[in-house]
């Protein structure tokens, strides 16, 4: 039986959790594999090749471990910038951060420190296989990450606190839960027996709509354009 080193064990992890994605038509390539790709490409011929196939694409990168994060300013609009490390290739990722809803999400209680993990859809800018080094540009923060897979089953709820945990469709108006609202529901059945389902419905959208106004309000503060 043959025995997989870590770096082959890591990558079929990262195959099992992430080709789901590809087999329900997801058109963005997977960005830890083609990391592996690449240091394991161990000719001249077979780098040109495997960067000819990613240079100037959009990928999806997962578990990767922020090494560096540093805040700056662009003309008066923040951004900031991250190193981070790929799990399955050692490889180095670059890349500036600089869209209002991504500065959200990493500046999002706690906010994003070396040791944590990040999920990010880039395109990869340029590509060094000598330094194991690239940069992706532009880069959209999809949300805050585990640094390698879980062993088991993971539910999209436990990293992306924007996937949907809870609905209900008993009151007039139908109702739609993130992970980040999952307090108001604590009390569900207490609630439902003194409100009845139209309240229900009804208490619940307005306490969404408050806290999508107070990250919009929050997103805009980190949006040059929407300062002046």
């Amino acid at each position: 039986m043959k025995t997989l080193n870590s770096c082959q064990a890591l990558s079929l992890a990262l195959g099992l959790l992430l080709g789901s994605a590809a087999a329900h038509g997801a058109a963005v390539p997977n960005g830890n594999e083609y990391s592996l790709s690449i240091v394991e490409a161990k000719t001249p011929a077979a780098i040109k090749e495997v960067l000819a196939e990613g240079v100037g694409k959009q990928h999806f990168f997962r578990y990767l471990e922020v090494l560096e994060i540093k805040k700056a300013d662009n003309e008066g609009a923040p951004v900031i910038g991250i190193k981070a490390r790929e799990p399955s290739s050692d490889m180095i990722v670059k890349f500036l951060v600089q869209k209002s809803i991504s500065l959200a999400v990493l500046q999002r209680a706690p906010a994003t420190a070396a040791g944590d993990g990040v999920a990010v859809t880039g395109v990869i800018e340029s590509v060094d296989p000598e330094k194991r080094s690239m940069v992706l540009n532009p880069v959209i923060v999809r949300y805050k990450d585990r640094t390698a897979p879980k062993v088991g089953k993971e539910m999209l709820s436990e990293v992306d606190s924007s996937s949907v945990i809870y609905s209900f469709t008993a009151g007039k108006k139908p109702v739609n839960l993130t992970k980040r609202d999952e307090d108001l529901i604590v009390n569900e059945k207490q609630m439902l027996k003194e409100l009845g389902n139209d309240a229900w419905a009804d208490y619940l959208l307005r306490e969404i709509a408050k806290r999508d106004k107070a990250e919009r309000t929050k997103r805009d503060q980190l949006d040059i354009y929407k300062r002046k």
